[in-house]
């Protein structure tokens, strides 16, 4: 037996002493190999799981949805740091951190990106495309990784990559949809079968990028701190913990630091600042109300989410409870709860805030469902498996599991379906894209035009507006813009715009140049017709 041991070993020294005589090239081919006859299943599974989300997302993406604010915003910002090498084209008042269209501007450089489309909001959706993608292929190795077996992980990335609610506003260039990708990637780091303190590094560094493209991306960090030391080795625990959690302070601080650098973090007249902001972010907002009060907005919000798809919320909220009682689900099942909490507490809720929701709705149904089926490693723990029924076998696990997918999938043909095919076959060209075309053939470049923001980046990048247009809500916010806007020629923003009940608060310099200014061009129908409206010559702002 000793004699037996001692071959063994020599034998591997033998192996391990032939791979370091390789070639570094015949090395890392060797490795390449080793990595790839270990997940080839999952390789040949994913990769088509990840070209039926591509086309469902990418068909369509260029009529549907409809232009909202704040993708424009973002697309300006990227095109002036592309540009201009500034973060904004108006005063930066750290409204959100930048990360997210520095990662725009970026891959505008590397691919020309905002000359390869004839509209700003065509490379935006090329952005939201590689970050789905991303997205779907991290939360099948997030779910590999939990422990789940390979059909309950494409679950979760059909579920996600296919849900009309994920299509919808996974097509928007919101930050939310950047966010998802970096927490994602901190998980997976989180939970990486290695438990080294590189693996740790990473995933601290992946979480700081996700605050750093959208800062509300902190709330998770009980869920990510959760998964962090629920998989670290007790050996290194110490070290991984404090390496990890320096690495990514030392990256958050960078944008606080940028902030002391420019004399704008704390507040003070005459200048923008970080605390400031933060401070209107957090108290300044007017409160949105609790998703249980009826007639809230965030109530009436929750209910255009579920016009969309209210089968994957539900599930995942439905699935919660059930993912508390499996520990391994139990971090991401906080993820997802932090996330309906915001709904609940009654504060200001965004309008894309369903973004966070849906890859934890999606990962959680996966899990449970994996959980019933008798997976190892997601058995449900404690009083729940010393109190189960005799009878509630590993068999009458698969056969239940088995009919809930079923079920799934023919929630997905009756449901889904239509409203997919709805945003693939949408045809009729966006109101504000009709009228951005007019505006450039019809209107004299040097005059002053008030439009949405989805529209400002081309009026200037394709069609040479100079000076530039001015975006809407800028008019009466930006002390820039008032000082340098002597005069305004046409406005071309929505209808809904002059139909709001606070219009004449928050708008008011659009509102007062309405009364003076006659429409010559509309386009669309409803509260999103835009109608451009040339303002009288005679009339002067005060």
């Amino acid at each position: 037996m000793t004699r037996t041991l001692e071959t063994t070993t020599l034998d591997l020294r033998d192996v391990a002493d032939i791979d370091r005589a390789l070639p570094p090239h015949r090395r890392a081919r060797v490795g390449l190999q080793v990595w790839a006859a270990r997940h080839g299943r999952s390789i040949a599974l994913l990769v088509p799981l990840l070209a039926l989300v591509g086309m469902v997302h990418a068909v369509g993406m260029s009529r549907f949805p409809g232009y909202v604010d704040d993708p424009g915003t973002y697309l300006s910002q990227a095109w002036a740091l592309r540009y201009e090498g500034e973060l904004s084209p108006y005063s930066y008042f750290y409204d959100h951190a930048p990360a997210g269209w520095i990662q725009i501007a970026a891959w505008a450089a590397l691919t020309n990106g905002f000359d390869r489309y004839d509209s700003a909001i065509a490379f935006g959706n090329e952005c939201m495309l590689i970050a789905r993608l991303v997205s779907a292929g991290l939360l099948y190795v997030l779910g590999r990784r939990l422990g789940f077996g390979r059909i309950a992980a494409s679950v979760a990335v059909l579920l996600f990559g296919l849900s009309p609610l994920a299509v919808v506003y996974g097509r928007w260039t919101f930050l939310d949809n950047l966010v998802t990708p970096w927490l994602l990637l901190a998980f997976v780091l989180a939970y990486s079968p290695r438990r080294s303190i590189a693996a740790g590094i990473g995933a601290a560094l992946a979480f700081a990028m996700a605050a750093l493209t959208k800062e509300t991306s902190l709330l998770l960090l009980p869920a990510f701190g959760w998964a962090m030391l629920q998989n670290v080795d007790r050996r290194n625990r110490a070290q991984v913990l404090v390496t990890a959690g320096f690495a990514g302070f030392l990256l958050m601080a960078m944008y606080p630091l940028f902030a002391l650098f420019k004399g704008e973090l704390f507040e003070g007249p005459g200048h923008n600042s970080l605390l400031g902001t933060a401070m209107w972010q957090l108290d300044g907002r007017d409160s949105s109300g609790s998703v249980l009060e009826a007639g809230s907005a965030t109530s009436h919000q929750v209910q255009n989410w579920l016009q969309y798809d209210h089968w994957l919320p539900l599930l995942g909220l439905a699935a919660l409870p059930l993912a508390l009682l499996v520990r391994r689900l139990r971090p991401a099942a906080l993820a997802l709860a932090i996330g309906w909490l915001v709904l609940v507490r009654g504060g200001y809720v965004p309008f894309m805030h369903v973004i966070n929701l849906l890859p934890w709705s999606a990962l959680l149904v996966a899990g449970v469902l994996a959980a019933l089926a008798g997976t190892p490693g997601l058995v449900p723990t404690g009083w729940l498996r010393r109190r189960a029924p005799q009878g509630f076998g590993y068999g009458f696990r698969v056969t239940l599991a088995g009919l809930l997918v079923l079920g799934l999938a023919g929630v997905a043909a009756v449901s889904w379906a239509p409203e997919l095919r709805r945003m693939m076959t949408a045809t009729e060209e966006q109101p504000l894209r009709s009228a951005t075309k007019w505006v450039a053939r019809n209107v004299p470049r040097d005059k002053t035009v008030v439009v949405h923001d989805a529209i400002w980046t081309d009026l200037v990048h394709h069609y040479g507006f100079d000076p530039g247009p001015v975006i809407v809500y800028k008019l009466d916010s930006d002390p820039a813009v008032q000082r340098s806007v002597t005069r305004i020629d046409y406005l071309v923003v929505p209808d809904w715009y002059y139909r709001t009940g606070d219009a004449a608060e928050k708008y008011p310099t659009l509102m007062e140049a309405r009364k003076h200014a006659v429409p010559v061009a509309s386009f669309g129908t409803g509260d999103d017709r835009v109608r451009v409206f040339r303002v009288s010559e005679h009339w002067e702002l005060s």
